[in-house]
């Protein structure tokens, strides 16, 4: 061979195997969450924070995982009740693992990258990586673990399929039919490859978007616009045209929080609105809404009509954040 071709094809592997860890391919959801997560390191620590200016422990997991489309929500507690739980023992990267570190329940959080490790935002030491096994602190602190991440499907199967049929939702899954009907409706579509991801949180944009098209709605100028929603976001004219209807509010800064997650209790205040459901003749006693609760009629309507049931164990979960499939399952029944 050429020497000079040697030479410089040996400057390219070099180059290549010198590439910042920052700079190298993500392969999969997870790998992209950990480098999300690591170019992080080093951030402090700062109460309620969710900029790289200073995170908190939920915070800085909110905004890792935004950068792959994942809603998380908010306080640790909320985010632990999301997603599949799995064993310590069945841990892989991207989980989310729980710790109680105040005695009074789960109240730190972290994201697991291998070889028993975690990336947190500490209080001590800011964004920073810890064992899940360390003996001197976490190991006896350790409480559980969630998956949030969808399996990573092969590139062989992406092949695209009809309308409502996707490669992550088997003939077996639970909310299978609806999520069809609506794929179908073209209301509820799905990714590149129809994938579904239907346990993925959604967002109240996504929702504003999905109402915007069920009930054929379109911006009429009647509201004020939102300091977060800029003319050039994507759901603009969704987000406007829901607000319009009355359907969803902002906060008390004039915010819409378009990338918050939607929360069950946010569903039932919101489809109360947009299918005007009457009140309900008889109510459930569900063990977590109490009668003070702002949202307790629309949770009673939503669940009298039939378009969302509480759980087994008696709660409804007003405040977990809801998926795809739930709202896709949600939106089937409204619709009949």
């Amino acid at each position: 061979m050429n020497k000079k071709l040697l030479i410089a094809l040996l400057s390219v592997v070099m180059l290549i195997t010198l590439l910042p860890n920052g700079q190298a391919h993500a392969s999969t959801t997870a790998d992209r969450i950990e480098s999300h997560a690591r170019d992080q390191l080093g951030v402090r620590y700062v109460w309620g924070g969710t900029t790289p200016s200073g995170f908190d422990c939920s915070g800085f997991m909110r905004y890792v995982f935004n950068k792959e489309g994942i809603s998380l929500p908010r306080t640790t507690r909320e985010q632990a009740t999301i997603g599949k739980t799995v064993s310590k023992s069945n841990l892989e990267k991207g989980d989310l693992v729980f710790f109680n570190t105040s005695g009074s329940g789960i109240s730190h959080a972290g994201i697991y990258i291998g070889n028993n490790n975690f990336i947190h935002s500490s209080s001590s030491r800011g964004v920073s990586i810890a064992s899940v096994n360390d003996p001197h602190y976490w190991g006896s602190r350790y409480v559980t673990a969630k998956r949030v991440i969808e399996p990573e499907v092969q590139q062989v199967a992406l092949e695209e399929l009809p309308a409502g049929q996707y490669h992550d939702v088997s003939s077996s899954f639970w909310a299978r039919s609806a999520i069809t009907s609506m794929g179908k409706q073209g209301l509820i579509t799905g990714y590149e490859g129809s994938i579904f991801k239907p346990n993925n949180t959604v967002t109240r944009a996504q929702v504003a978007i999905i109402l915007s098209r069920a009930l054929d709605l379109s911006p009429t100028g009647k509201s004020s616009q939102f300091k977060d929603v800029s003319p050039n976001f994507h759901a603009y004219d969704e987000i406007m045209a829901v607000a319009d209807a009355g359907l969803f509010n902002g906060n008390s800064h004039g915010e819409f929080g378009p990338n918050d997650p939607f929360t069950r209790e946010h569903l039932a205040v919101v489809f109360s609105r947009a299918f005007d459901l009457p009140n309900a003749e008889s109510t459930t006693n569900f063990t977590d809404v109490d009668t003070d609760r702002s949202s307790y009629n629309s949770i009673q309507r939503i669940a009298a009509s039939g378009i969302a049931n509480g759980y087994d164990d008696g709660s409804f979960r007003p405040g977990s954040t809801s998926t795809r499939a739930q709202l896709a399952v949600i939106l089937n029944n409204a619709l009949r």
